[in-house]
């Protein structure tokens, strides 16, 4: 009797393992399952009836595509939204517009100047004098003026001016001839400096500053727009290793949830004991959670992105899922290192702002150069005068009555061209030859100017430091080159090794659930190639994504990120900012 149980026992052993292998072949292989589309209706139907496995829960991704709030964008659209509403790059559009004012108001200084002058003034003063005398026991005098200047500053360091006077004078004075008297002149002065100021004065040197820190704002404008491009490539594969992680995460999941159920079965039949289901559920349970953790940095990697291209938190962006089409394939980056360098050189904006500041510098010191200088002032004037008034006649100093002449007529002492009001006055400036002109030349010398000096030997020894400080940089970026491109080189032998090593996982995997089915390997040996698997596919992801982003790493080092057209798209970014009352 115990001869023909134990031969029993054997019989339905066997017999149970033949049953455990003819189902084994009904199910999928891992590499299939990975690729299976999920179930529209929001999970994954894995089977039915005893075979039918948990549910595997949608994607982000997956979520917004059945839902219709799915964005694709490529890397190329992704920038372009970036390079016109990124708030950075729109606070830095408005320097350059900041800059471009500064411009307009040092020309400011050449704006021309019209000035006008009206008075009135009235005087009275006692009689201590013959000279003084007057109808009344006072003199009083009536004054009134109008009078314009014009003046133009000139980039020669000169000053052109012109004007143009007018006064008309009444009194009670017996002395008057003109009573009212009008009185005009006017005189066009130029004076140009010929030492000191002639090649240069402060008003230049602001005007050269501020173009020099106009051009300083373009070169940074482009080191930020550069920088958000490669914010924004850096961010967007970090998404794309976030999805695939995911996807990663879940099919681990669902290669547990296929081990558990078998694991159940082999315990049903009596091949397997009961531990090795309560490790299958702690796998499971352990899988679940990273795809938990999976889940929450694929909606990190959302919000990165959206704040790198949204400048408004009211715009669609925010309400849908960037769903990214461009794929981690690998896609060789050659480049030597003397072109990578020499590139760099000549495209980095570190070394273009540092060669602006020496020119800033050599502007500052040529001015305080100047300060020093004798100066030498040429200054030359011409005009005219004309007067005018009431025909006057020669009077009695002591009784003020006109003096007559042998025939009893007054004796008139006004010429008859100068009889007459203002206008009269206006015209003899032109027709009476009353011109002056003057020629003067003005020395000034400095005797002793320590002040100048001392800031001139201070920009000397900053022009060194300037010079040397460009040198580190060069050697610098000379450095992060070479590191760049060491890293480029070692993410691509990573992208060769982790893809060998996620094909020998999965071939490892693959025989070992064989063994296992056949009843010649451990429950635990599965989980452990399962693990295996999902560390190594999860690997070659992250080398890919290394590999991208050093390829984005080494552009940015050479400076070639920007494309012929970004920069003008980057240029109107501050104008699509949205009312910011």
């Amino acid at each position: 009797m115990k001869v023909c149980s134990a031969a029993a026992k054997r019989a339905l052993s066997i017999l149970g393992m033949l049953a455990l292998v003819l189902a084994s072949t009904t199910l999928s292989s891992p590499g299939v399952i990975a690729q299976e589309p999920a179930s529209p209706a929001g999970e994954a139907s894995t089977g039915s009836g005893a075979d039918e496995l948990p549910p595997l829960p949608l994607s982000p991704i997956e979520t917004a595509q059945r839902d219709g709030t799915a964005l694709p964008l490529s890397l190329k659209d992704l920038t372009k939204l970036a390079l016109e509403q990124n708030l950075d790059i729109a606070i830095s559009d408005t320097n350059e517009q900041l800059r471009q004012q500064a411009i307009l108001q040092q020309h400011g200084s050449y704006d021309p100047q019209l000035t006008a002058q009206v008075g009135f003034n009235s005087r009275k003063n006692a009689n201590t004098t013959q000279y003084d005398r007057s109808t009344e026991s006072f003199n009083k005098n009536d004054n009134a003026s109008w009078n314009f200047t014009f003046r133009q500053p000139v980039k020669t360091g000169g000053t052109l001016q012109a004007t143009w006077n007018s006064s008309r004078s009444e009194s009670n004075s017996t002395a008057m001839v003109f009573n009212p008297n009008y009185q005009s002149s006017w005189s066009v002065q130029f004076s140009q400096p010929l030492w000191r100021n002639l090649r240069i004065d402060s008003n230049r040197a602001n005007l050269k500053l501020a173009n020099l820190d106009l051009t300083l704002t373009d070169s940074e404008f482009k080191q930020k727009v550069t920088d958000t491009i490669s914010n924004i490539q850096t961010a967007y594969w970090d998404l794309v290793s976030a999805i695939r992680n995911y996807e990663i995460r879940r099919n681990s999941v669902k290669l547990a949830q296929i081990n558990l159920r078998d694991s159940r079965k082999k315990v049903e039949v009596g091949t397997s004991a009961p531990i090795d289901v309560t490790d299958a559920e702690a796998t499971a349970a352990s899988r679940e959670v990273d795809l938990i953790s999976a889940e929450e940095t694929i909606l990190r990697a959302q919000n990165t992105l959206r704040s790198l291209v949204s400048n408004d938190r009211n715009a669609d962006i925010w309400r849908k899922v960037i769903v990214p089409t461009d794929r981690p394939d690998f896609k060789e980056f050659k480049v030597d290192v003397e072109t990578a360098i020499n590139t760099a050189l000549q495209n980095r904006p570190e070394l273009r702002q540092a060669d602006l500041n020496l020119q800033q510098l050599d502007i500052r010191k040529r001015l305080n150069q100047n300060n020093r200088k004798w100066q030498f002032d040429l200054t030359g004037q011409f005009g005219g005068t004309g007067t005018a008034g009431p025909q006057g006649c020669q009077k009695n100093q002591f009784t003020g009555e006109c003096v007559l002449d042998t025939s009893g007529n007054p004796i008139l002492l006004t010429p008859p061209a100068l009889v007459g009001g203002i206008g009269n006055a206006y015209k003899t400036m032109w027709t009476e030859g009353y011109t002056n002109w003057q020629l003067q030349l003005q020395v000034t010398i400095p005797l002793r100017n320590r002040s100048i000096d001392a800031q001139i030997a201070q920009q000397n020894i900053q022009k060194r430091q300037q010079l040397m400080t460009i040198r580190k940089t060069e050697q610098s970026i000379q450095v992060e080159i070479r590191n760049a491109l060491q890293a480029l080189e070692t993410n691509r032998k990573q992208v060769e090794t982790s893809g060998v090593a996620r094909r020998l996982a999965q071939e490892r995997l693959e025989g070992e659930e064989k063994r296992f089915q056949a009843g010649l390997s451990q429950n635990y040996l599965v989980l452990q190639r399962q693990n295996e698997l999902s560390t190594a596919e999860y690997q070659e992801l992250q080398s890919l994504i290394r590999y991208k982003q050093a390829v984005v790493t080494v552009q940015k080092a050479m400076y070639t990120l920007l494309e012929s057209n970004d920069f003008e798209i980057a240029k109107g970014s501050s104008a699509n900012v949205p009312d910011l009352k």
